[in-house]
């Protein structure tokens, strides 16, 4: 940079200036010890022996999209499973959502078998490839592993998922869960659902998100699919 007024001429050692533009760098950056604030040779092999400054930890790029989902269709659909004595739940069914909508859009994650944890108050259980089995064989395993009482939280997931029984409640911040980078929340009432999605930005991209909440909410609003 030539001097100016603004930016006048580091005082500096012949030598200092020609191992400072061996070495990269401008005077600018150094603070000289010599008699008048010089810029002696010493200043810049201390500058260069210096450790790098440690990198910044950054943490989630937190963001979230939120739909209303339909549910009277699956509601009447629950319903007649518990007349046929079969009784599926919404929360077999949305759990099935997800793993399929998960297995929809591979941008998501590269988790083998695109596994969800679903969030208990104990806990969260994960569950992998979900789309493999039908609801039947799936709601027998989320059973099975209430009834072992473990806690699976440290294990891998690509989508946390907690469902919430209220009607009127409209979620509209939700933090992630540890080690997953994607978390839906489903407030369901009688007749319709608020469901948000946080996700984390750095991991999962805008485009990816939405192409699974969007899939996620088809496949409650046309639940027949989930039987498959």
């Amino acid at each position: 940079m030539a001097a100016t007024a603004l930016h006048p001429r580091r005082a500096a050692s012949p030598y200092a200036r020609r191992l400072a533009r061996e070495r990269g760098l401008t005077l600018e950056v150094l603070a000289g010890s010599g008699p008048n604030g010089r810029i002696v040779a010493a200043d810049i092999e201390a500058y260069v022996a210096r450790p790098p400054a440690p990198a910044a930890v950054s943490g989630p790029q937190a963001s979230a999209l939120g739909t209303t989902i339909q549910l009277a269709t699956l509601l009447q659909l629950l319903a007649g499973f518990v007349d046929a004595d079969t009784p599926f739940t919404l929360e077999d069914v949305v759990l099935r959502a997800a793993g399929c909508a998960l297995d929809d859009v591979p941008e998501t994650g590269t988790l083998a078998g695109a596994p969800v944890a679903l969030e208990q108050s104990a806990g969260q259980l994960v569950f992998a490839d979900i789309r493999k089995g039908s609801l039947g064989p799936l709601r027998a395993r989320r059973l099975a592993a209430i009834e072992a009482g473990g806690d699976q939280t440290a294990e891998p997931a690509i989508l946390s998922l907690k469902l919430l029984a209220a009607s009127d409640i409209r979620p509209v911040m939700m933090p992630l869960k540890p080690g997953r980078s994607m978390r839906l929340v489903l407030a369901a009432g009688p007749a319709s659902g608020e469901c948000l999605l946080s996700f984390d930005a750095g991991a999962v991209s805008e485009d990816a998100a939405t192409e699974f909440l969007t899939r996620f909410k088809a496949y409650l609003e046309l639940p027949l699919r989930l039987l498959a």
